[in-house]
């Protein structure tokens, strides 16, 4: 897969799919939207026209093209495939076998899944060396962040391959090198989650006041300083 802008093609247009395909047709990519409800390929339509970019719109919506099925897409020009359908296992699981026959050898197979290990979806598939998860961060169309996720089937040159174009189109990926629940950013959310209403339970601090000193104190800091960065000056 070569760098810079590729073709590619997002399975499923709910929110989180519709918002992929603005942050991806930004960027310059082709982009094949497929939704099999007729209604929601409607909605879809509307929420691209008004997500797109106010002086760009009719360049960068030439760029998207939504489709029904998986069957009507070039298949032999889409070099990355992301996979946003509904948190459904067994449906997921359907959609990387239809994704594995039709698409072409070197193509990226990924999922935006956050509740499923990637391995767990993969299972059954001939070729998981090219498969990652790739969770993009609501509203995913401004939210920089997207973790490239790593099994233990996964070619790391195709992992690298993944992470320069994510850079290609503006997002910041990180590369999630064990696929474990909840992969790395959510994890470390709700780390301090859990010690806030741990707080909160013993009687140290009101809800209100947990909030306060997150986004009053430290929390100005995390936007320019990681807390790794932070402990090492």
């Amino acid at each position: 897969m070569g760098q810079g802008k590729k073709a590619t093609a997002v399975i499923g247009g709910g929110t989180m799919g519709a918002d992929i395909v603005v942050a991806l047709a930004r960027a310059g990519c082709a982009t094949y939207l497929v939704e099999p409800d007729a209604k929601r390929r409607g909605e879809v339509e509307g929420y691209l026209q008004v997500g797109l970019a106010e002086m760009e719109r009719s360049r960068q919506y030439a760029r998207i093209a939504l489709h029904p099925i998986l069957a009507a897409l070039p298949w032999g020009d889409i070099e990355v495939v992301i996979e946003a359908v509904p948190e459904k296992l067994e449906l997921k699981r359907a959609v990387f076998a239809d994704l594995e026959r039709l698409s072409r050898p070197d193509a990226l197979l990924t999922s935006n899944s956050s509740s499923f290990p990637i391995s767990d979806i993969g299972v059954g598939l001939s070729t998981r060396e090219r498969m990652f998860g790739l969770h993009f961060f609501m509203p995913a169309h401004l939210v920089p962040l997207v973790e490239v996720v790593c099994s233990s089937a996964s070619d790391p040159a195709r992992a690298d391959a993944l992470m320069a174009f994510m850079r290609a189109v503006g997002k910041v990926p990180v590369k999630v090198r064990k696929d474990l629940p909840g992969f790395l950013a959510n994890r470390l959310q709700h780390a301090l989650a859990r010690e806030a209403f741990a707080l909160i339970d013993a009687g140290v601090a009101s809800p209100d006041d947990v909030d306060a000193a997150v986004r009053f104190g430290f929390g100005f800091r995390f936007l320019a300083a990681g807390p790794i960065l932070q402990k090492e000056h």
